[in-house]
């Protein structure tokens, strides 16, 4: 069983299990099918060259964390609460040994099992790896096996665990740079962690973060929308990759969501200072922003 990792108060730090990384290994995955909307959980979206999981790879998981009732309402699971988190696969650096000088962590999109989740996450850390990012890629994996409705509410919150990792790992290497990389709906994992480290108080945490084909309404970074009051004032910057013809944004999530996606579009609205958005049409799909062929080497480039 992994570590298990809770707290009542924001940013106590915890113990963790001793354990070393392993990186350089290489695994293809993929991201997120297309958008289902039924409230209960959908196929996760795993294709052939996902046969073969790394399971081994480092993680903060919160996995089984969520559940639906019959009649399709989100609730957290028994043992455990709004903020805690588990940590599986081979050990995080930093939390046992030398601290690396910086640590990114990658959320997967929708529609990924457990299986899909870790293949999606380890496949991003490879291309990292591939394009010259010298510094340990930790996954992020989250119940994102459920119709599109259910997920989008488990995603946004997902925000305080993720938030709550970031401050216990800050606590433990305060000289650590952290970044934080997302994939479609991981995006409201990532934004929903910055906006709960600004009302926490956290403004010196997250020195990056990155938004690929982000499934976000494309006003909610901005200063008129939830999450740009925030971004300003708890991330050092925030880039948006986003593509003109993403078909799944393009179609899907204007049909789920009678809006555009941060990941189809420029912002909407007034960007905070420490925004900026990236126009990466060159990336095949939907799918390939974290894969050797998609943006990864301009995402580097901004940090």
């Amino acid at each position: 069983m992994s570590p298990r990792h809770t707290s009542s108060v924001p940013g106590n730090d915890r113990s963790v299990s001793r354990r070393t990384i392993l990186r350089g290994v290489g695994a293809s995955a993929v991201g997120l099918g297309g958008l289902a909307l039924a409230s209960s959980p959908a196929q996760a979206g795993k294709e052939d060259s996902c046969d073969d999981p790394p399971m081994w790879y480092p993680r903060v998981t919160t996995r089984g964390h969520f559940d639906t009732t019959w009649w399709g309402s989100v609730y957290i699971t028994d043992g455990n609460d709004e903020t805690n988190y588990d940590v599986a696969g081979d050990p995080i650096p930093g939390l046992d040994g030398s601290s690396p000088d910086e640590l990114l962590i990658h959320a997967h999109g929708w529609n990924n099992d457990l299986e899909g989740g870790v293949c999606s996450v380890s496949e991003a850390g490879f291309t990292f790896d591939l394009e010259g990012y010298d510094h340990p890629v930790v996954g992020y994996t989250w119940d994102a096996d459920y119709g599109w409705y259910n997920a989008t509410s488990i995603a946004e919150q997902n925000g305080p665990k993720l938030a709550h990792f970031l401050i216990a790992y800050r606590a433990q290497n305060p000289n650590v740079t952290l970044r934080l990389c997302c994939h479609s709906l991981g995006a409201r994992v990532a934004l929903s962690a910055i906006d709960t480290l600004a009302h926490w108080g956290y403004h010196d945490v997250v020195e990056s973060a990155t938004l690929l084909g982000g499934a976000a309404d494309n006003d909610s970074p901005s200063l008129e929308g939830t999450y740009g009051s925030a971004i300003g004032s708890a991330v050092g910057r925030l880039d948006n990759f986003w593509m003109n013809d993403d078909a799944v944004l393009d179609w899907a999530y204007s049909t789920a969501e009678w809006g555009t996606a941060i990941g189809a579009s420029t912002i909407d609205g007034t960007p905070p200072a420490n925004y900026a958005d990236h126009n990466v049409d060159y990336v095949p799909d939907h799918f390939s922003h974290y894969k050797p062929d998609g943006c990864l080497h301009e995402v580097i480039a901004t940090f």
